[in-house]
Protein backbone atom coordinates (compact mmCIF):
# COMPACT_ATOMS: atom_id res chain seq x y z
CA UNK A 1 0.00 0.00 0.00
CA UNK A 2 1.00 3.61 -0.50
CA UNK A 3 1.64 5.19 2.87
CA UNK A 4 1.61 8.85 1.70
CA UNK A 5 0.81 11.65 4.31
CA UNK A 6 -2.30 12.47 2.78
CA UNK A 7 -3.60 8.78 2.80
CA UNK A 8 -2.17 8.45 7.08
CA UNK A 9 -4.16 11.88 7.83
CA UNK A 10 -7.84 11.00 5.95
CA UNK A 11 -7.13 7.60 8.14
CA UNK A 12 -6.07 9.15 11.43
CA UNK A 13 -9.55 12.55 10.61
CA UNK A 14 -11.51 8.85 9.98
CA UNK A 15 -10.63 7.09 13.14
CA UNK A 16 -11.29 10.82 15.19
CA UNK A 17 -14.60 11.39 13.57
CA UNK A 18 -15.85 7.87 14.34
CA UNK A 19 -14.27 8.29 18.18
CA UNK A 20 -16.35 11.39 18.54
CA UNK A 21 -19.41 9.88 17.11
CA UNK A 22 -18.51 6.83 19.91
CA UNK A 23 -18.78 9.23 22.25
CA UNK A 24 -21.41 11.74 21.25
CA UNK A 25 -23.89 8.20 21.24
CA UNK A 26 -22.53 6.93 24.66
CA UNK A 27 -23.49 10.42 26.01
CA UNK A 28 -27.10 10.40 24.35
CA UNK A 29 -27.95 7.06 25.73
CA UNK A 30 -26.59 7.80 29.51
CA UNK A 31 -28.49 11.42 29.29
CA UNK A 32 -31.95 9.45 28.22
CA UNK A 33 -31.49 6.74 30.69
CA UNK A 34 -31.04 9.39 33.39
CA UNK A 35 -33.79 11.19 32.21
CA UNK A 36 -36.33 8.14 32.17
CA UNK A 37 -34.94 7.47 35.96
CA UNK A 38 -35.62 10.48 37.55
CA UNK A 39 -38.59 10.69 36.11
CA UNK A 40 -41.17 9.13 38.74
CA UNK A 41 -43.90 11.74 39.99
CA UNK A 42 -44.52 9.78 42.57
CA UNK A 43 -41.28 9.56 44.42
CA UNK A 44 -39.55 12.71 45.28
CA UNK A 45 -36.44 13.36 47.45
CA UNK A 46 -37.73 16.22 49.86
CA UNK A 47 -34.30 17.02 51.86
CA UNK A 48 -31.08 15.00 52.03
CA UNK A 49 -27.93 14.99 54.28
CA UNK A 50 -24.55 13.83 53.92
CA UNK A 51 -23.70 11.95 57.45
CA UNK A 52 -19.92 10.79 56.06
CA UNK A 53 -18.56 9.93 52.90
CA UNK A 54 -21.13 7.28 51.81
CA UNK A 55 -23.64 7.74 54.11
CA UNK A 56 -26.93 10.17 54.18
CA UNK A 57 -30.14 10.59 55.73
CA UNK A 58 -32.58 11.28 53.19
CA UNK A 59 -36.27 12.40 53.63
CA UNK A 60 -38.64 11.01 50.35
CA UNK A 61 -42.02 11.60 49.85
CA UNK A 62 -43.41 8.13 48.17
CA UNK A 63 -46.87 8.15 47.80
CA UNK A 64 -47.75 10.88 50.05
CA UNK A 65 -46.24 9.30 52.67
CA UNK A 66 -42.97 11.10 54.44
CA UNK A 67 -40.24 8.61 54.88
CA UNK A 68 -37.02 9.20 56.44
CA UNK A 69 -34.39 6.16 55.52
CA UNK A 70 -30.75 5.79 56.09
CA UNK A 71 -28.54 4.95 52.96
CA UNK A 72 -25.26 3.17 52.61
CA UNK A 73 -23.25 1.66 49.86
CA UNK A 74 -24.94 -1.77 51.31
CA UNK A 75 -28.26 -0.75 52.57
CA UNK A 76 -31.01 1.21 52.89
CA UNK A 77 -32.82 1.48 56.15
CA UNK A 78 -36.16 3.12 56.55
CA UNK A 79 -35.80 4.94 59.81
CA UNK A 80 -39.22 6.57 60.57
CA UNK A 81 -42.26 8.01 58.80
CA UNK A 82 -43.35 11.23 59.56
CA UNK A 83 -46.97 13.36 59.47
CA UNK A 84 -47.34 15.45 56.26
CA UNK A 85 -47.72 18.60 58.27
CA UNK A 86 -44.18 18.03 59.64
CA UNK A 87 -42.43 18.72 56.27
CA UNK A 88 -44.99 20.66 54.96
CA UNK A 89 -42.53 23.48 54.69
CA UNK A 90 -39.95 21.49 52.40
CA UNK A 91 -39.45 21.87 48.86
CA UNK A 92 -38.86 18.87 46.78
CA UNK A 93 -34.71 19.17 45.93
CA UNK A 94 -33.75 19.15 42.74
CA UNK A 95 -31.35 16.26 42.13
CA UNK A 96 -28.38 17.34 39.91
CA UNK A 97 -27.76 14.62 37.18
CA UNK A 98 -26.59 16.44 34.43
CA UNK A 99 -23.00 16.76 34.84
CA UNK A 100 -22.83 19.10 32.12
CA UNK A 101 -24.48 21.71 34.23
CA UNK A 102 -22.87 21.00 37.38
CA UNK A 103 -19.26 21.20 35.97
CA UNK A 104 -20.94 24.89 34.36
CA UNK A 105 -21.69 26.01 37.63
CA UNK A 106 -18.36 25.27 39.05
CA UNK A 107 -16.30 26.70 36.56
CA UNK A 108 -18.56 29.53 37.24
CA UNK A 109 -17.99 29.89 40.88
CA UNK A 110 -14.38 29.59 40.44
CA UNK A 111 -13.94 32.07 37.85
CA UNK A 112 -16.46 33.96 39.29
Amino acid sequence: MDSTVGGMLLFSFIWLALAAALIWVVAFLVKRDAAIRTSNPHVMILAQQALGPRERVIVLNVLNRILVVGHTPSQITLITELDPEDVANLKPQATSVDFANNLRQFVKRKLG
